[in-house]
């Protein structure tokens, strides 16, 4: 627990003359507003200048108003673990939850934000997507909520609000947010609030709201680079994938079934999916705004995981490479962060949770494996971790997409696929050699010249080894290295 005192203990005002440090009887908790959408690619927001075609003044808004975290990732690319690692700060192998199966639970007696934020003061909300299978089954700290099981519909979506099952007509973009300021106007405002919002956009079947469907027609979309990549020098798995649903050869053929022709409809699909987030964005920020606490509310946007267009002959995420792994990440909070600044050390979804711990003034758990991102907002961190660990654990549905672990640091990312041999028929890589990646992001940033059999990268493949050995002893990897 943390006393109201402590609690109040740092706050920074920005003023035309810089950053005033305020009494501790001036400064109230923050509020926080926490938004993430399925599947949002690191580079979907138009403020971002790699696809500025996209609508999303809101989010544009934040990058103006706020910070970017040009180099957020996820720690496992896919919705359920990535989801359990944003609200407890910890490594998928320790929540429990693994992959997006109903048996992947989460284990009992690990440290959940909305809870410790709860026990400290706050007034908690969670509206929308949680996809964690027995999350509301757990003691999980909100007040309010408004959710529901699984992937939900993008229409008529039937919600579980507070307990009871309450059906909804129209689309469910809509519906997340106007439960989210359902809250808003309802809640105990002698509180500070926790607000979390979790979309089903823009994750498939790619159904946007009947309006924004056609905003898009005008637009048509070049192939990404390696969309026809040969795989030479890698392993096995990427050409057994592409065959698969997850690669372009299982895609394109069953787009039809979604009323899709072409991969720029596809594109445009989501696309106008993404409009909807970004108005009910807009609605939570202009209602804050109207109850004059949008400037005492941390507001972060972000997604669970990246997302390939056609990349490496791909869709999904899962793997290791870039497109997959990283996400959009932005943040306003104008008592800490000055507007357009921009952020180029490493953050990760496990980070979530210490952060707004940390800003809240709450002790974070020992054992909890984020780190705050304050110190970089104070500009006291100006590196940031200089590197960290990936993992993912192949699922029996989807057998093209091998378990993997790997470490990435600023310039250089090394994977290893420890379940070579594994002697189920399905699994794509039974019979070969382990086998590794390593790729140097500076000389190569499309991730396609594997170097870990180039002798000249013997050394650098021995460093990333011993790290990548280390970072599993640390956070307690099943079965560590092999």
């Amino acid at each position: 627990m943390v006393t109201g005192m402590r609690a109040t203990r740092r706050g920074f005002l920005y003023q035309a003359t810089g950053p005033l440090l305020l009494s501790r009887s001036a400064v109230r908790r923050p509020n926080f507003l926490f938004i993430y959408t399925d599947d949002q690619r690191w580079d979907a927001v138009a403020a971002l200048g790699r696809h500025t075609w996209l609508r999303t003044p809101n989010m544009d808004r934040l990058v103006r108003e706020g910070a970017v975290f040009r180099n957020a990732f996820v720690t496992i690319s896919l919705c359920s673990p990535s989801r359990s690692c944003l609200l407890t700060g910890l490594y998928a192998h320790k929540t429990g939850v693994v992959d997006n199966r109903q048996t992947s639970v989460l284990r009992e007696g690990i440290p959940i934000v909305s809870k410790l934020l709860k026990e400290n003061g706050y007034t908690t909300a969670y509206t929308g997507k949680i996809h964690i299978p027995n999350f509301w089954n757990h003691d999980h700290g909100f007040d309010y909520y408004a959710s529901f099981p699984g992937q939900g519909v993008y229409f008529n979506n039937t919600f579980v609000v507070n307990g009871k099952k309450t059906p909804t007509e129209g689309y469910i973009t809509d519906h997340i947010t106007a439960f989210a300021l359902e809250f808003l106007k309802q809640r105990d405002t002698s509180k500070p609030f926790a607000l979390f919002v979790g979309h089903k956009a823009v994750h498939g079947p790619w159904q946007p709201r009947p309006d924004h469907e056609h905003l898009f027609d005008d637009l048509w979309f070049p192939l990404p680079r390696t969309w026809d990549d040969d795989y030479r020098g890698r392993p096995s798995y990427l050409a057994v994938r592409r065959r698969s649903w997850h690669g372009l050869d299982g895609l394109l053929p069953a787009l039809p079934k979604f009323g899709i022709r072409t991969y720029s409809e596809w594109i445009r699909r989501i696309a106008a999916c993404l409009v909807s987030v970004d108005e009910g964005l807009g609605q939570i920020l202009d209602h804050l705004a109207k109850t004059r606490e949008l400037d005492d509310t941390v507001v972060i946007f972000t997604s669970d995981n990246g997302y390939f267009h056609g990349e490496h002959g791909f869709h999904d995420k899962r793997a290791m490479y870039e497109d997959s792994i990283r996400i959009p990440l932005l943040m306003r909070y104008p008592r800490l962060v000055r507007p357009g600044t921009k952020f180029d050390q490493m953050v990760l979804n496990i980070d979530v949770a210490p952060t707004l711990l940390d800003l809240a003034g709450v002790d974070i758990p020992r054992q909890v494996q984020g780190r705050s991102w304050k110190p970089i907002l104070e500009g006291k961190d100006r590196q940031g971790r200089t590197d960290w660990l990936y993992e993912y654990f192949w699922e029996k549905a989807y057998p093209a997409d091998p378990t993997q672990f790997g470490i990435r640091t600023h310039r250089y990312k090394y994977i290893r696929y420890p379940d070579v041999g594994n002697t189920d028929p399905e699994y794509p890589m039974r019979g070969e050699l382990p086998y590794e990646e390593l790729y140097d992001l500076e000389a190569d940033p499309l991730e396609v010249r594997n170097l870990a059999a180039d002798p000249q990268a013997a050394g650098l493949l021995a460093k990333m080894r011993d790290l990548l050995k280390r970072r599993l002893e640390e956070t307690e990897y099943p079965g560590g290295f092999r």
